[in-house]
């Protein structure tokens, strides 16, 4: 008798909450089952390497790859390559215990010198931006001692310019007076030997 009652609006708000609260857990609950399974496949792809041996991938940085253990140096063109200077330095045969941890101590001893490398480069990197930082500043030096010597030079113009323009007013002054007195002198000459 009530389930007539709910309108379609009231059902949809109803079907709205329910998407809030399970759509999330959905989602949760999925993530959860891939991060179980993985887990399980992963763990599962370790037992198969333990049982086959292992295989290790190392990138070099002079550009030299990696070959197989099948790869012979006569057809790669190198006398040894990365897995096989492993090999040489771990013993001919399977892998052991014994091997497995010489090559993970050579993996180990990679990684320190890869990081002692990028430690240079880091130092090398910090000298260059000490030295470029010193350049700079000191450019920023000679920049604003240019500055000054402008803004020095820009006065000694003004005040030459207006000195110039003191003189220039004097000079029309006085050329104007000259002018002023030759003309009444001119016209009184003039009348007097009109006379």
């Amino acid at each position: 008798m009530h389930l007539l009652t709910i309108s379609f609006y009231e059902f949809g708000q109803f079907l709205r909450i329910l998407l809030w609260i399970f759509l999330p857990l959905f989602v949760i609950v999925l993530l959860v089952t891939t991060y179980i399974h993985h887990r399980r496949r992963s763990r599962e792809a370790g037992i198969i390497v333990e049982n086959d041996g292992l295989l290790l991938a190392v990138e070099f940085p002079d550009g030299a790859g990696t070959t197989s253990a099948q790869e012979t140096p006569e057809r790669t063109g190198s006398s040894l390559s990365g897995t096989e200077d492993l090999q040489s330095s771990m013993g001919q045969g399977q892998p052991d215990g014994d091997n497995l941890y010489k090559g993970l101590l050579w993996m180990k001893q990679k990684f320190e010198d890869y990081r002692e490398q990028a430690d240079q480069r880091i130092g090398t990197l910090k000298e260059q931006l000490e030295q470029r930082t010193a350049v700079a500043q000191q450019l920023k030096d000679e920049l604003a001692q240019a500055k000054e010597r402008i803004a020095e030079l820009t006065g000694k113009l003004e005040s030459n310019m207006s000195l110039l323009m003191n003189i220039h007013k004097e000079l029309d002054r006085s050329l104007n007076i000259e002018k002023a007195s030759a003309t009444p002198e001119a016209a009184s000459g003039g009348l007097s030997s009109e006379e």
